[in-house]
C-alpha cells in the first residue's frame, strides 16, 4: 500500500507568511549595512566635545585655578628712590592647590593700592614679573633689584601714607599673560591678586634713646644728640634718605628740627643716629613741674641724593608722634657726662 502523503499540510506549511526580524537582527542588519555612517557620526561627536574641552573648557579651568591660587609677600624693599621710580625686590609664596603645573609667561603687572576693596583710580607702579612655573603647593616668586616706574604720583602718595599710618595694607597685581600646560593650546589669563600685609603702624613705640643736650654747642650747631628707636613691625624696608623733623610743644610752638641721614627703615626695631638744633630756652619753658616735656614730632622732608621725595614727605607730615621726655633728667645726665670727659 502506498504511503497517503497531507497535501494540506504541505500546502499550509509554505503559504505561511515568513516570520519578522527582531530588533536584534534589525539593528545588526543597519549596522552591517551603514557602519561607516556611525563612524564618521563619532568621529565628528568625539571631535566636537576634545574641541570644547580643548578650547573651552581648558580656558576657564586655567582661568579658574589662577583665580584661586594666592599670593603671600614675605619681603618689600623700595630702595634707591628717585622723584619718578624706585629700585624694588619683591618676594613672596604663591600657593597652587590646583592638580595642574603650568607655567606663565613674564608680563608686565600693575601695582594697585586696595582700600576697604576698592582699588585705586590709578596703578601705583608697574612691576615686571618673571616666569612663574607654578607647582602644587607652596612657589617662590621673587623680583630682585627692578627699578619700577611710577605711574601715578598721587597714588603713590596714597600707598606711603597707608604704608605709615595703618596697622595693615592691602595692595594688588594684575595684568595678562600667557599660560602652558604640557602640549594643550597656549591660552590668556588675567591675573589679578590682592595681598594685604603688616604697614608701619604709625610708627608706635617711637622713642628717643640715650639723648644729650650739649649746653656748649656753638650758635646753628646742633646741640641735642641722640639715637631715634622706630619699631618696624611690617616686611616692608624704606630707604628714605636724609629725613628732616619738626619739634614743637604746645607751649612754645616749634622749638627746632632734628635730622637723621640716610634714614633707611628695615623690618624690626631701628636705632638711628639723630641730632637736632632746638631752643634751650623754649623747651625749659615747655617743662612742667616734673621737668617733662611733650614734644610733638612731624617728618617735614625726605632727601635722597639731593633730590626731594614728595611721596614720603606727603607721608611723613601726615603723622604727627607725641613723645614725653624728661628735659630736667636729661640736662642733669648731660651735664655728668660733659664733667666726666672734660
Amino acid at each position: 500500500m502506498s504511503e497517503k502523503v497531507n497535501t494540506t499540510y504541505v500546502e499550509n506549511r509554505y503559504n505561511e507568511p515568513a516570520p519578522r526580524p527582531g530588533v536584534g537582527q534589525k539593528t545588526k542588519r543597519h549596522c552591517a549595512r551603514w557602519w561607516w555612517l556611525h563612524l564618521i557620526i563619532f568621529c565628528v561627536v568625539f571631535l566636537i566635545i576634545a574641541l570644547c574641552l580643548v578650547y573651552v573648557a581648558m580656558p576657564h579651568i586655567a582661568q579658574h585655578d589662577v583665580n584661586k591660587s594666592t599670593l603671600t609677600f614675605t619681603e618689600l624693599d623700595f630702595l634707591e628712590p628717585t622723584a619718578d621710580s624706585v629700585t624694588i625686590t619683591q618676594k613672596g609664596i604663591l600657593h597652587s592647590s590646583s592638580m595642574y603645573t603650568p607655567t606663565l609667561d613674564p608680563f608686565t603687572a600693575s601695582s594697585w593700592l586696595v582700600t576697604n576693596g576698592t582699588f585705586g583710580a590709578n596703578p601705583i607702579l608697574t612691576v615686571e614679573m618673571p616666569k612663574i612655573h607654578a607647582m602644587h603647593g607652596d612657589n617662590n616668586v621673587s623680583v630682585s633689584s627692578q627699578v619700577a616706574s611710577v605711574v601715578d604720583t598721587n597714588q603713590l602718595n596714597a600707598f606711603t601714607i597707608a604704608a605709615l599710618n595703618q596697622e595693615y595694607i592691602t595692595t594688588a597685581l594684575t595684568g595678562k599673560t600667557k599660560l602652558h600646560e604640557g602640549a594643550l593650546p597656549v591660552t590668556t589669563v588675567s591675573y589679578n591678586k590682592s595681598t594685604t600685609y603688616k604697614g608701619l603702624n604709625r610708627l608706635a613705640g617711637f622713642n628717643v634713646t640715650s639723648p644729650n643736650i650739649n649746653l656748649t654747642a656753638a650758635t646753628g650747631a646742633p646741640n641735642f644728640s641722640g639715637f631715634a628707636f622706630i619699631p618696624n613691625p611690617s616686611i616692608m624696608t624704606f630707604a628714605m634718605g636724609n629725613v628732616t623733623l619738626s619739634l614743637a610743644t604746645a607751649q612754645a610752638g616749634i622749638i627746632g628740627n632734628a635730622t637723621v641721614e640716610n634714614m633707611t627703615l628695615v623690618p624690626g626695631n631701628n636705632s638711628l643716629p639723630m641730632t637736632a638744633i632746638i631752643d634751650q630756652l623754649s623747651v625749659i619753658g615747655s617743662m612742667d613741674k616734673s621737668g617733662n616735656v611733650l614734644l610733638e614730632i612731624t617728618g617735614t622732608s625726605a632727601v635722597y641724593n639731593g633730590v626731594h621725595l614728595a611721596y614720603y614727605e606727603a607721608a611723613l607730615k601726615s603723622n604727627v608722634l607725641s613723645l614725653e621726655m624728661n628735659i630736667a633728667a636729661v640736662l642733669a645726665g648731660s651735664a655728668a657726662s660733659a664733667a666726666a670727659s672734660a
